[in-house]
């Protein structure tokens, strides 16, 4: 007989999820309600099947490999055409 705790569960509530994923509450529901993570419900409860948690871990890897890394994006400024120089020439006395 083997023993509950190496047994991986095929689902987890939405509390377990959200400590597998550490993210919180709101987080996790407004996941669920963009569809982004699949659950079903089981009479009162909400169940979310341990599949959909590593597909979404799978898609979150994948979208972050083209990123540059941490914060914003660099700001790139245009560069400014160049004025010429007055020169004693070009100036105007009065």
């Amino acid at each position: 007989m083997t023993s509950r705790s190496t047994i991986e569960p095929l689902v987890v509530s939405p509390r377990e999820a959200c400590a597998l994923l550490g993210i919180g509450n709101t987080r996790l529901y407004r996941l669920l309600g963009d569809k982004v993570l699949d659950s079903y419900k089981d009479g009162k409860s909400r169940r979310i099947p341990m599949a959909a948690i590593r597909s979404y871990i799978e898609r979150r890897i994948d979208e972050s490999m083209g990123r540059r890394g941490r914060g914003r994006p660099r700001r790139i400024i245009p560069a400014q055409p160049q004025q010429p120089e007055a020169t004693a020439s070009q100036e105007v006395t009065p």
